[in-house]
């Protein structure tokens, strides 16, 4: 692997750093503020998206209040002379021009025409009246709104209005794939309102409306009022159109040429969220040739069905090029500061890296058991100066402690020595002693001396189990001593685990289980055979089950049992007793470490025995631990089957 100087390493992994925090904080700047630019710009669209359809509305009322206003003038009475139609039609034809609307009808009480002052040739028609003019007709109430309006309709109230809303399909990218070329109807903002006599009689109705197929008063007035005709390289900024179904047939968005972008259609994203679902398009939308930020909503006639669509967008390209430029700005912001930041870490690597060689060359002397080499180097910076001051007190420091801890050491080793010489000494001598000592106890209670009363044998009694009791103590302490020595060498042999170890431990406390009334289940496989020393074992097998008896309730079972895990066996002992808690087990195989029970506070014990039996296992290649259960405890252990140069 290549090595580099730690003053190439530090200006390599700022720099490395500094790139990427910058070019992570510049790409989520220019996100948030375009995103911010952008969603402040939507919400914008949104609220004028509100205003174009109080205009829109306003248009409604507009021609309502013409017609219900003039609707007020007329009287029909039952026989009108002929020669006032054209003093009527005459009067109606003023208010149509005057009011901008391209129909001014009045029909009788019937829905027939009787004044058409647009196209006076048409009137007398027998076809039944349209909608608008029947719901008039019924509920007498004046009705304003949004209709579509077919050719022959059209071509009634007069043959221009029918060429005006013709229109043909100009393809548009993204509209939604169609059969259809062109559109024959028109979409018209329509009201109607009864003609009353003087006393309150139907006599007739007036109707009248406004084309908006090519007709621009609409959404001008939304670019006027709402956009004040703001224009970003040449192009409008906001735009507004009147869709019939998807076409564009009211607009002042432009086509390539510069003219009004009529017959061009919507996408089909906003058909298929508007038209089809009747749901507000609230999103950035591809809009002839140009992105914009747009909102859409359906426009419904009297019956709420969806006829059209209204719709004001925002040209998009002014606030991405705002928020790139802003972009740009802090970008140019942030390298300079690279820049300046560079040549500070430059400055301050060549000053950590002499000051590291001078430390390495120190280190490598101290390594060598030079203590208290120092380094001599001032830096002119207070933290690396006051790490050179640190080092050469530590160093001063080092070699003042191994002083103190080479005598300290010897002076513990020498007692360590003499405290494990003490215990296998003392614990040797006193095995010879006690054994003694039980048997003539026991030789004296069984009355090998003479007979003895009650009394005196209960006595005995009492002194031949504290004995055996110094005598398991003497041989843990022994047990101790060697392995603390590390003189605990396994003397392996061919054995079977239950006929040579646990048969022998389950006979040694036979009685004490008899005495609590426990019972001892031997489930162990006979055919058990591992490579391991009987002896160690053994004291394996009797901590534990000595342990299971002593530790276990009165009356309760001790259970024993394997498991062939191929190179290894796994035994367990198992008692009746309280579980052992999660706090408890790390202490359990602790030197002279005893569990806080309050019932077996009368139990004695020396805190040694699992630790040997742990030591003991952990020879033999395996592992000892403890599983509570539901009433009792189970000490599982493994070892293994055998060992190098062993014939299992």
């Amino acid at each position: 692997m290549k090595t580099r100087s730690i003053r190439t390493r530090i200006l390599t992994s700022f720099f490395s750093v500094i790139t990427v925090f910058t070019i992570s904080l510049a790409i989520l700047e220019y996100y948030v503020i375009k995103k911010d630019i952008i969603t402040k710009n939507q919400d914008i669209v949104r609220n004028d998206l509100n205003s174009a359809r109080e205009i829109y509305r306003e248009e409604v009322e507009r021609i309502r209040d013409v017609v219900r206003f003039t609707a007020l003038r007329f009287f029909i009475k039952d026989a009108i002379p002929t020669g006032q139609f054209d003093t009527l039609q005459k009067e109606l034809e003023g208010i149509r021009k005057a009011e901008s609307l391209d129909v001014l009808t009045l029909t009788d009480s019937t829905g027939k025409v009787i004044v058409r002052p647009r196209n006076p040739s048409v009137i007398g028609d027998d076809k039944a009246p349209d909608e608008l003019v029947s719901r008039v007709l019924l509920d007498h109430e004046v009705i304003a709104g949004t209709m579509i309006v077919v050719r022959e309709e059209l071509m009634k109230e007069g043959p221009d209005l029918a060429e005006q809303a013709h229109m043909r399909f100009i393809h548009t990218l993204r509209a939604k794939k169609t059969l259809k070329t062109e559109e024959t109807s028109g979409m018209m903002i329509k009201a109607a309102a009864p003609v009353l006599g003087r006393d309150g009689e139907l006599l007739g109705v007036l109707y009248g409306g406004s084309l908006i197929n090519r007709n621009y008063r609409i959404v001008d007035k939304i670019k006027e009022i709402v956009f004040e005709a703001v224009k970003y390289k040449g192009k409008e900024i906001g735009t507004a159109t009147i869709f019939q179904q998807d076409l564009r047939i009211s607009t002042n968005v432009k086509a390539k040429d510069g003219s009004r972008a009529i017959g061009t259609r919507v996408s089909q994203e906003v058909h298929e969220r508007v038209l089809v679902k009747g749901q507000p398009w609230l999103d950035r939308a591809y809009v002839v040739a140009d992105w914009y930020k747009t909102a859409y909503e359906p426009i419904r006639d009297m019956n709420g069905k969806i006829i059209g669509i209204l719709y004001i967008g925002i040209l998009e390209q002014p606030f991405v090029d705002k928020a790139r430029n802003i972009f740009l700005v802090f970008l140019a912001i942030f390298i300079l500061a690279v820049v300046m930041a560079g040549f500070l870490a430059s400055a301050l690597a060549g000053d950590m890296s002499r000051l590291l060689k001078h430390m390495l060359k120190a280190t490598h002397k101290l390594s060598k058991g030079d203590l208290g080499n120092k380094v001599d180097m001032v830096t002119g910076t207070t933290e690396l100066d006051v790490l050179v001051s640190s080092f050469n007190e530590m160093s001063s420091q080092l070699r003042d402690r191994e002083d103190s801890l080479r005598i300290t050491n010897e002076k513990l080793a020498e007692l360590n020595k003499t405290y494990l010489d003490l215990v296998g000494f003392v614990s040797h001598e006193l095995k010879g002693l006690l054994g003694t000592s039980i048997m003539s106890t026991v030789s004296v209670r069984d009355g090998l001396f003479g007979d003895i009363n009650a009394k005196q044998k209960e006595v005995l009694e009492l002194a031949a189990k504290n004995l055996n009791y110094l005598v398991e103590t003497v041989r843990k302490f022994l047990d101790l001593s060697r392995i603390e020595k590390g003189e605990l060498e396994l003397k392996r042999t061919a054995l079977y685990i239950g006929e040579d170890v646990f048969d022998y431990s389950i006979e040694t406390f036979a009685g004490e289980a008899a005495e609590k009334k426990m019972q001892i289940k031997n489930n162990i496989q006979p055919d058990t055979k591992v490579d391991g020393d009987l002896d160690l074992l053994r004291i394996v097998a009797n901590n534990l089950v000595g342990n299971a008896i002593k530790y276990g309730l009165e009356g309760g079972k001790v259970v024993l049992s394997s498991e062939d895990l191929g190179d290894k066996v796994r035994l367990e002992v198992y008692n009746d007793s309280r579980p052992i808690r999660d706090d408890e087990k790390e202490r359990l195989f602790k030197k002279f470490s005893r569990l806080d029970i309050p019932e077996k506070k009368k139990v004695k014990g020396t805190g040694l025995g699992l630790f040997i039996t742990r030591e003991i296992i952990i020879k033999h290649g395996g592992d000892i631990w403890i599983e509570p259960r539901e009433n009792g405890n189970a000490f599982i252990f493994e070892i293994s089957k055998g060992f190098p140069g062993s014939d299992l």
